[in-house]
């Protein structure tokens, strides 16, 4: 028998009240067992409090605990619906115990006559006084047996003899080590214990919430939800002690007042810009420059990276900073920043206080990227007159820029056969299904993985288009930044057959009947929406399956294949379109691309003139392109 917690005094009140086995199951049973369990329990319960009764000389309580449900009859019906109880009545005459029974029956016999509640007689009233002392007898053991749980206390002395078994295979002694392990591994923490599945692991942390205050620790808000579901303003932030700034991410960042830029020494004069500090002008830089939420997010990490050594390294603002200063950044600390501080090796949400905004030195290409953002950054802000000059400006370069070659990062017209033939089947499951929509749709439209993944029937519009005697299908997006705007790309019939096959296989009716947030591309657990990195996994999987099959009919073919990602595909489909002849300009927008010279870099090279012979296949999957 475990100790006796409260939830133990709480299962046999129910059972006292009689309340159902099922519904008590239901609210104290342990979810990998059935009803019978919590009878047992029950009848262990029974027999253990009487013998501890008995051992205190509470023969009262003894006898009390051991009357099953039904042996004390309830009220009558018409004294419940008619006059109070006779416990009611006494605490409301006669709080303090003036009165003995006989005169207590008589005053309420004589408030409330046997014409109004004709039922009420001694023998209700001895049962009503008999549960309320197996009430009394039941909060007396209680009060002296449960214990509270403490952090060194053993599990087996807290969970059911199962469950406690789990946690041990799992190396967990104490309630201290189940603690630390549910914080460690967040959410899916029992998936550390073996046959611990969600719903037993949903008791277990709503025990430790539930003995938050004698255990002395509230789980963290993180340990409780989904990593899905976490988000910049879940509350895990770095405190700041006094004037020193404590690394967080952009959006986290306290900045005392005299290095928040709003005095910079760089700063222009005149009262021409509207930003008042450093943070401002940079959030103001992101919504106007960054592209797509995958620009912002590689623009936000170096701006906050730079903001970050400023402010910590050097004790200035970045509105403060030098030429000198933005060649050491560049040059010097971005070749090796020190691991205790600014490093952390394991990826690490942006909400949590361990986050740190670098993995490691950076690379020579990784250094000039970040020269190159960094210089746009600053001459953006010059121009809207926030700084003076651009310190980086006339910086020597950390690399030579690479060479764009589509060619080497696309696929031609075998390699795209070899792929599109590992997605086709007589008969499909729905994970087949689904990866040969993902594919149609990539290589159709050359969407980012992450527009894939967010795409949703919501965006589908049918339209016309002159010349065109079909409907066409338009998916459109929506974009926060001001620069890039919104865009569409047309589908191509073959894309939209597939997906309505697709949402078939789901249940859900054609494309535009469909229910509000409905994905293109669902995961097949709970037809949810798949993440980016999913839709990067998922293509990983279907060009591994092409190498494979590449490989067999001729060893090493397809070792290219097997350094595929989903970017290969957003190239293919620009070259495949260009070499069809598609307008360069219509591409340049299907794309998203925000300079016309980003989309020519398809047509450098002669490689591309090769995929000319592709029109066969382009006929039926490119059909009406892109815009």
């Amino acid at each position: 028998m475990p100790r006796l917690t409260r939830q133990h005094f709480a299962l046999y009140r129910g059972y006292l009240d009689g309340v159902s086995e099922a519904q008590l199951h239901a609210s104290y049973g342990d979810s990998g067992s059935d009803v019978r369990s919590t009878r047992r329990l029950i009848a262990v319960l029974r027999d253990t409090l009487s013998v501890l009764a008995r051992r205190a000389h509470d023969i009262e309580a003894a006898h009390l605990l051991r009357l099953r449900p039904g042996s004390i009859p309830s009220p009558p019906a018409e004294l419940a619906r008619g006059a109070p109880s006779l416990e009611t009545f006494r605490e409301r005459i006669d709080p303090d115990g003036v009165f003995g029974e006989a005169e207590l029956l008589a005053l309420y016999r004589e408030a409330y006559p046997a014409d109004a509640s004709p039922t009420v007689d001694r023998r209700s009233a001895r049962n009503m006084r008999l549960r309320r002392r197996q009430a009394d007898a039941l909060a007396r053991m209680e009060a002296t047996l449960v214990h509270d749980p403490r952090p060194a206390h053993p599990v087996d002395g807290w969970f059911e003899p199962a469950v406690a078994a789990r946690l041990a295979a799992a190396g967990i002694e104490t309630i201290a080590d189940l603690i630390a392990l549910v914080e460690r591994r967040r959410h899916r923490w029992y998936t550390a214990v073996p046959r611990l599945g969600p719903k037993g692991a949903q008791r277990i942390v709503d025990w430790l919430q539930l003995h938050s205050d004698a255990l002395g620790h509230r789980l963290s808000p993180l340990a409780l939800m989904p990593r899905r579901q976490w988000s910049e303003e879940t509350p895990e932030r770095p405190v700041s002690n006094g004037d020193a700034v404590a690394i967080a991410p952009l959006e986290a960042i306290r900045v005392p007042a005299p290095l928040d830029g709003s005095n910079g020494t760089n700063r222009a004069g005149g009262s021409n810009c509207r930003f008042r500090t450093d943070i401002e002008a940079v959030k103001a830089w992101l919504d106007a420059r960054a592209a797509s939420e995958h620009t912002r997010r590689a623009y936000r990490r170096e701006a906050e990276r730079l903001l970050l050594w400023a402010l910590i390294e050097r004790n200035k603002p970045l509105s403060s900073l030098t030429s000198p200063d933005c060649r050491q950044y560049v040059h010097t600390f971005l070749v090796n920043p020190s691991p205790a501080r600014w490093v952390v090796k394991c990826r690490v949400e942006r909400c949590l206080a361990v986050w740190r905004p670098f993995a490691g030195p950076l690379s020579d290409r990784s250094r000039e990227t970040a020269r190159s953002i960094l210089n746009a950054m600053c001459e953006w802000l010059v121009e809207i007159g926030y700084l003076a000059t651009n310190p980086f400006s006339g910086m020597e370069r950390a690399a030579t820029p690479s060479i764009f070659d589509a060619e080497t990062r696309s696929l031609d017209f075998e390699q795209w056969r070899l792929v599109f033939d590992a997605v086709t089947r007589p008969q499909y499951t729905f994970v087949e299904h689904r990866d040969r929509l993902a594919l149609l749709l990539a290589y159709a439209t050359g969407l980012r993985r992450s527009e894939l993944a967010s795409a949703t029937t919501d965006m589908l519009s049918v339209g016309r288009l002159p010349g065109v005697d079909a409907p066409v299908w338009r998916l459109s997006f929506q974009h926060a930044s001001r620069r890039n705007g919104d865009r569409s790309v047309l589908l191509p019939p073959i894309v939209i057959e597939a997906l309505e096959e697709n949402l078939a296989m789901r249940g859900l009716p054609d494309a535009l009947g469909c229910p509000e947030g409905t994905p293109l591309l669902a995961q097949s657990r709970n037809g949810g929406s798949i993440t980016p990195d999913g839709i990067g996994k998922l293509f990983k999987a279907i060009f591994a399956s092409a190498a494979a099959a590449a490989e067999r009919d001729v060893p090493g073919s397809g070792r290219r294949l097997a350094l595929a990602s989903t970017h290969w595909l957003r190239h293919t489909h620009s070259a495949h379109a260009l070499a069809h002849g598609a307008d360069i300009v219509e591409i340049g927008k299907g794309l998203g691309h925000a300079s016309l010279s980003t989309t020519s870099l398809y047509l450098q090279g002669d490689g591309w003139r090769r995929l000319l012979g592709v029109e066969r296949l382009l006929r039926d999957t490119f059909a009406l392109g892109t815009s």
